[in-house]
């Protein structure tokens, strides 16, 4: 076997162990403290759960705009959502717990699998969203 095979081998063996991990690693999220980012036009939004797990969970939000400072909003609402089964919940509103930090507690997660979170933001005539996906145990 030449060189350049071997290389070419070896080049798709790291590929494909490298795309095997990005697979893997949805179904190891689910244990532990798990903290997510994602961005709107105008915030940072950034989610902080234990789990997540099937049942009643809690959802941690820290929001910031662009600059770093906290978020000033009206309302923060976050929607469960597991597209693969259709089901969608009513939105739950997120309680204030410090400038730029919001709290959902008792959020059902109905059943295991992966459920994207829907976070509204609004702030006068303006609402932004964030999305998130979560693997429940």
């Amino acid at each position: 076997m030449s060189t350049k095979t071997r290389f070419v081998l070896l080049a798709a063996f790291v590929t494909l162990l490298a795309g095997g991990l990005l697979v893997i690693r949805p179904w190891l999220a689910g244990a532990g403290r798990t903290t997510m980012t994602a961005s709107t036009a105008t915030y940072t939004v950034r989610l902080f759960t234990d789990g997540p797990r099937e049942g009643a969970n809690t959802f941690d939000f820290e929001i910031t705009a662009r600059d770093g400072t906290p978020a000033h909003l009206d309302e923060v609402t976050l929607q469960p959502v597991m597209p693969q089964m259709g089901h969608a919940y009513p939105p739950v509103t997120a309680a204030r717990t410090a400038p730029g930090r919001y709290r959902a507690k008792d959020t059902m997660l109905a059943m295991t699998g992966y459920w994207r979170i829907n976070v509204t933001l609004r702030r006068a005539n303006d609402a932004q969203q964030a999305a998130f996906t979560l693997l429940a145990k």
